[in-house]
């Protein structure tokens, strides 16, 4: 394995973990920052060490540092990886807490990208990610359409000119 297929490898398993344990709150993506920023470096000294030794020639070797690798890297992402309800993914597994489908689910939303810019609201707290219903909603702490905006803008302006015929 290159070094590219070992980063990719890495981005993997944060993705998987990711989807499959989303309550992660908003610790989560400064951590797997940090953590793919570590990895990375780890990923970089072993392919320098490899080459400077030759090791790539054996396959044997590639192969247990490529398992050593992902054990490394999962053993610390669910050891690690932080959780609204301070448990860790390792504990949640032992006492038999698996990922179920709504878990996916939410994993698989939390890691996508909305487009409806015309929805969003920045200064809120919630995840506007897929929001079910939001389409249909009327948010009263959304901001003014242009619309609505130049038709105050026009009864404004139409009362000023009233107040002036009338003076």
């Amino acid at each position: 394995m290159t070094g590219v297929q070992r980063f990719f490898m890495l981005v993997l398993c944060v993705l998987l973990v990711m989807v499959l344990y989303p309550n992660f709150g908003t610790a989560g993506w400064p951590f797997v920052g940090t953590f793919v920023l570590v990895w990375t470096g780890i990923i970089l000294i072993m392919s320098i060490v490899g080459s400077l030794f030759g090791l790539y020639r054996y396959d044997g070797v590639n192969r247990f540092l490529n398992i050593l690798l992902f054990v490394g890297i999962m053993a610390s992402l669910l050891w690690y990886f932080p959780q609204e309800d301070k448990i860790s993914i390792v504990n949640k597994i032992k006492h038999g807490q698996f990922p179920t489908g709504a878990d996916v689910k939410q994993g698989i939303n939390q890691l996508t990208f909305n487009f409806a810019f015309d929805r969003r609201n920045a200064r809120s707290e919630k995840n506007f990610v897929n929001q079910p219903g939001l389409r249909n909603k009327i948010d009263s702490s959304a901001p003014k359409t242009p619309n609505s905006i130049s038709k105050k803008a026009m009864n404004r302006v139409n009362s000023m000119i009233e107040e002036a015929t009338n003076q």
